[in-house]
């Protein structure tokens, strides 16, 4: 399951660190912080984590992901592995690969892309999944994010134009099975749409017994 998150950072946050992030000083080879068989494929910049601009900006992300209220009820995090910033400049992209499957000592269950360039200040640059139901292009406004399991092959399409800057990250869940935590993400999303007016209580009951089918499915002999 793929879920996106709107306004994960303001977008104060989002035009201070684009033009904080414009220092070509705080770059080095995305290819040294890429896994043994990705790193021919990588082909991007990567932000130096100890530098303190870096810092202030890893520190903010990690605080308002943390905040935003899709993210804890989809994720149910455990640990907030590694966030790197990460550019693309015309002619760079970054082929199919998974990631791997722990991360300076954290599970990766999933992994989430927040974006921090606006979508037509550069051309290309599209994260491309690979799902069962085929691959899905994505390119989301500023300050917007999408989190997906971490075993999803996929891949940055060719930069042709300007600068694309993102924050990627792994995180560890508390429920480590994908299809248990999509039921009590629909769950609970289905326990806030009974306390919502705008929700339909057939869209509710719909969404309960999703969740009540795939129980059944799950613990059935």
């Amino acid at each position: 399951m793929i879920v996106f998150l709107e306004n994960v950072l303001s977008s104060a946050h989002v035009g201070a660190f684009v033009k904080a992030l414009q220092n070509e000083e705080l770059y080095e080879t995305g290819s040294r912080t890429a896994g043994r068989l990705a790193k021919t494929q990588k082909q991007n910049l990567q932000a130096l984590h100890a530098k303190p601009e870096v810092v202030r900006i890893v520190q903010q992300v990690r605080e308002d992901l943390l905040k935003h209220s899709v993210f804890q009820s989809f994720a149910v995090p455990a640990k907030l592995g590694r966030i790197m910033i990460s550019r693309y400049e015309p002619g760079m992209q970054y082929g199919n690969h998974f990631d791997d499957a722990f991360i300076d000592g954290v599970r990766t269950d999933l992994s989430f892309t927040l974006f921090l360039s606006q979508p037509d200040s550069y051309q290309g640059g599209e994260l491309e999944l690979s799902t069962p139901s085929g691959s899905q292009a994505i390119k989301l406004p500023a300050g917007c994010a999408i989190v997906y399991p971490s075993d999803h092959l996929h891949a940055v399409l060719p930069v042709t134009g300007g600068v694309r800057l993102t924050a990627v990250g792994w995180v560890q869940s508390r429920i480590k099975s994908s299809a248990q935590r999509q039921l009590l993400y629909e769950l609970n999303d289905a326990a806030h749409g009974m306390e919502d007016a705008t929700v339909s209580a057939s869209e509710t009951l719909m969404r309960l017994k999703f969740v009540r089918n795939n129980l059944l499915r799950m613990w059935a002999d």
